[in-house]
C-alpha cells in the first residue's frame, strides 16, 4: 500500500483502489499506483511503466512528476488526451501547438524548430474550445465547398473524357477525309503524268514509225534500181541513160533523206524527273494539320480562398500591342518589287479591274478581270497565256479540286464552275440567294459573301455543298462581307467587309471570336494567307498591304504609296515563287513583290 493515503481497499474485496493508478496498466485490466506523471505523454506511470517509458531516447526529455507533484497535476487534468504521432519523430506525439507558424508540433520540433518561437503552448490547452471556434466552422463550410467543387469539376472532367474521344473520332474522320483528297490530288497527278507520257511516247514511236516505213519503201526501192543496173546487158544505152538520171535524182533525195533520218536515231527519248519541290515540302511536314487551344470560360470555383475565373476580352488589336501568349512573334516580312506585269489583252474593251487571284497545282495563275468578264491565265513568270469569257461581272475565285475553279458572278447572282485543264472550260452553276463576292473551299464546303449593299438585311455568308445546294447560312452581319479566306489551321475564316474598317474572325459555324484593325488599315479588301500563319489584307483608301498575324494580334504595313500601292483591291500569295501579287483599282497592271 502506498504511503500518503494514496490508496484504498474496496470494501468487501481485497483489490486495492488507488487515486493515481498507472494509466497503461488500467487500459489493460490492471491496477497498480502510479509512481510517475509524463507532461509530455499525458499519462500516469507505475514503476515498471516508468522503466520501460524512459528505454526510449526520443522520452529522456520528456517531464516526470513525482508523486508528490501530483496535486498540482488533478486542477488541469485534461479531458482528451494527445493521440496523434508526428511524422517526423514516430516516438512523440503531437502535444505543441506553434502559434507563430499555425502548426501542431511535437517535443522533439520544438526544442529543434520552435525554440525561438514565443507563441508555443500544449496541445490540450489551445484544443479547448476548439468545436465552439469560428475556424472549426469555417473549415467545415471550405471542406464542404471543396467536396462541391471537386464533384462538379470531377463530373465536368468525366464529361471530358467522353467530349475528347467523340473529338478524336471526328478528327480521324477530317484527317481520313483529307487522306482520301490527298490520295485523290495524288491519282490525278499521276493519270496527269502518264497521259503526257503516253502522249510524248506516241509522238516518239509514230515518228518512228514513219521513217520505219518510209527507209522500207527507200531500201526496196534501191534494191530494184540496183537489180536493174546489175542486170544491164548493152542492148539499149538509150534506156539505160534515163534508168542513170532517174537512178541520179532518187539518190539524191534518198540519200538526203536517210541523213535527216539518222540525225533522229538515239536523240528522241522519254526522260522523267520527279518535281523536285513535292518530295522536301512532304518531308518537312510534321503532320497532316495542327491543334489548335479554344479558349473556354471557367466557371468560379465556390472556396472563397480560390480564384479561378477565367475572362477574355476581344478589343480590336494593332501594332503596339503586346502578344496575348508567350511565343515569339513571327518575323515582318521584308518586300522587293520583282516586277510589273501587263494583262491586258487586245480584245478588252476596258481597263482592266483585276478584283481576285488563285494559283492553280502546276504553278499558273488565274486573275479575274471584272471589267472585261473574263478569267485569265498566267504562267509561272506570270505572261499572258489564254483567257476565258464569263456571262457576267466575276468578282472571286477559289480552287475547288486539282483542275477544277468556282467563280462569282456578282451581277448574275451565280457561282460559275470552270475546269482548267488544258484549255479553260465552263461547266456546271449554281444561283445565289443575292449579289455574290469572296469566296473560299473548305471541307468540301464553299463559303460565299452575299448580300445587296442597299439593304443590310440581306447580309450573309451562304455555305453550299458541292452540288450547289444551300448548307448553311450564316447571317445577321453588321456590315457587307467582301472577302474571305481560312486560316492556315482550318479551323476559322477571316472575312473583310463594307464599309466596316476591321476584320472579322469567326469560326466554321459562323460564331465571332475576334476582330482586329490598324489605323493603317482602311477599307480592307483583298485578303490570303501564306501557309504559314500570316495574313496578308489590302488595305482600298489606305492606300496599303498589312501583315497580321492573328495569334499574336499583330498588325505591320509591308506595302504602301512608295511602293506603287494605290487602291488596291486583290492580293495572293504565290508560295511557288516566294511572292506576293498585288492589283489595283483599273490597272493593266500585276504588281509582284519578292518576300523575304
Amino acid at each position: 500500500m502506498a504511503a500518503g493515503g494514496l490508496s484504498r481497499t474496496i470494501e468487501g474485496g481485497h483489490e486495492e483502489f488507488y487515486d493515481f493508478p498507472c494509466s497503461l496498466c488500467q487500459d489493460e485490466g490492471k491496477h497498480l499506483e502510479a509512481a510517475r506523471y509524463c507532461k509530455d505523454c499525458f499519462v500516469y506511470m507505475c514503476v515498471n511503466c516508468t522503466r520501460h517509458h524512459n528505454k526510449f531516447p526520443l522520452n529522456k526529455t520528456h517531464q516526470l512528476l513525482d508523486q508528490s507533484q501530483f496535486a498540482t497535476v488533478t486542477q488541469f487534468k485534461p479531458v482528451s488526451f494527445p493521440t496523434k504521432r508526428c511524422l517526423k519523430h514516430p516516438g512523440e506525439l503531437l502535444s505543441i501547438y506553434c502559434g507563430d507558424h499555425d502548426v501542431v508540433c511535437c517535443s522533439s520540433c520544438k526544442a529543434l524548430e520552435h525554440s525561438n518561437c514565443a507563441e508555443t503552448e500544449h496541445l490540450i490547452d489551445a484544443a479547448k474550445g476548439i468545436q465552439n471556434s469560428k475556424e472549426y466552422q469555417t473549415i467545415k463550410q471550405e471542406t464542404r465547398a471543396l467536396l462541391n467543387d471537386a464533384v462538379r469539376v470531377l463530373a465536368d472532367r468525366k464529361a471530358d473524357i467522353s467530349r475528347i474521344e467523340n473529338e478524336r473520332k471526328d478528327v480521324k474522320k477530317i484527317i481520313a477525309d483529307f487522306r482520301k483528297k490527298v490520295n485523290k490530288y495524288f491519282d490525278d497527278l499521276e493519270q496527269k503524268t502518264l497521259d503526257a507520257l503516253h502522249d510524248k511516247a506516241e509522238v516518239i514511236v509514230s515518228s518512228c514509225k514513219q521513217d520505219t516505213k518510209d527507209l522500207t519503201v527507200m531500201k526496196s526501192t534501191a534494191e530494184d534500181m540496183l537489180k536493174q543496173l546489175e542486170s544491164f546487158k548493152g542492148d539499149n544505152e538509150c534506156d539505160l541513160f534515163v534508168q542513170v538520171k532517174a537512178d541520179k535524182k532518187f539518190l539524191r533525195n534518198a540519200m538526203q533523206e536517210v541523213l535527216n533520218i539518222s540525225k533522229n536515231v538515239r536523240k528522241d527519248a522519254i526522260n522523267f524527273r520527279i518535281d523536285q519541290k513535292i518530295e522536301p515540302y512532304l518531308s518537312s511536314l510534321e503532320g497532316l494539320g495542327t491543334f489548335t487551344e479554344i479558349p473556354v470560360n471557367v466557371g468560379q470555383l465556390s472556396l472563397a480562398t480560390t480564384d479561378r475565373h477565367v475572362s477574355q476580352s476581344r478589343a480590336s488589336t494593332s501594332s503596339s500591342q503586346t502578344s496575348p501568349d508567350n511565343r515569339a512573334p513571327l518575323p515582318i516580312y521584308k518586300t522587293q518589287l520583282y516586277g510589273k506585269f501587263d494583262v491586258n489583252e487586245k480584245s478588252d474593251s476596258e481597263e482592266c479591274h483585276i478584283t481576285d487571284i488563285c494559283q492553280l497545282p502546276d504553278g499558273t495563275i488565274l486573275i479575274v478581270d471584272y471589267n472585261n468578264d473574263k478569267l485569265k491565265r498566267l504562267d509561272q513568270s506570270y505572261k499572258l497565256l489564254d483567257s476565258l469569257r464569263l456571262p457576267g461581272s466575276p468578282y472571286s475565285i477559289c480552287n475547288v479540286g486539282s483542275d477544277e475553279v468556282a467563280v462569282s458572278l456578282c451581277d448574275a447572282k451565280k457561282v460559275q464552275y470552270i475546269s482548267v485543264k488544258k484549255k479553260l472550260t465552263l461547266t456546271r452553276s449554281f444561283s445565289t440567294g443575292n449579289y455574290c463576292r469572296g469566296m473560299v473551299y473548305v471541307d468540301d464546303k464553299l463559303y460565299v459573301c452575299c448580300g445587296d449593299s442597299r439593304d443590310s438585311a440581306s447580309y450573309c455568308i451562304e455555305v453550299y455543298n458541292n452540288a450547289g445546294q444551300l448548307h448553311h447560312s450564316i447571317s445577321g452581319l453588321s456590315s457587307l462581307p467582301l472577302y474571305i479566306t481560312v486560316t492556315d489551321d482550318g479551323q476559322h475564316l477571316l472575312v473583310t467587309s463594307y464599309p466596316s474598317d476591321n476584320i472579322t474572325m469567326m469560326d466554321l459555324t459562323g460564331n465571332v471570336v475576334n476582330t482586329f484593325s490598324n489605323r493603317d488599315l482602311k477599307q480592307p479588301s483583298g485578303i490570303c494567307t501564306d501557309g504559314k500563319g500570316q495574313v496578308f489584307i489590302c488595305g482600298i483608301s489606305s492606300n496599303t498591304v498589312v501583315q497580321l498575324e492573328p495569334k499574336q494580334q499583330k498588325i505591320d504595313v509591308i506595302l504602301g504609296m512608295k511602293d506603287g500601292i494605290d487602291n488596291p483591291c486583290a492580293i495572293y500569295y504565290d508560295r511557288k515563287q516566294s511572292s506576293v501579287l498585288v492589283s489595283c483599282f483599273k490597272s493593266n497592271q500585276l504588281l509582284v513583290f519578292s518576300l523575304k
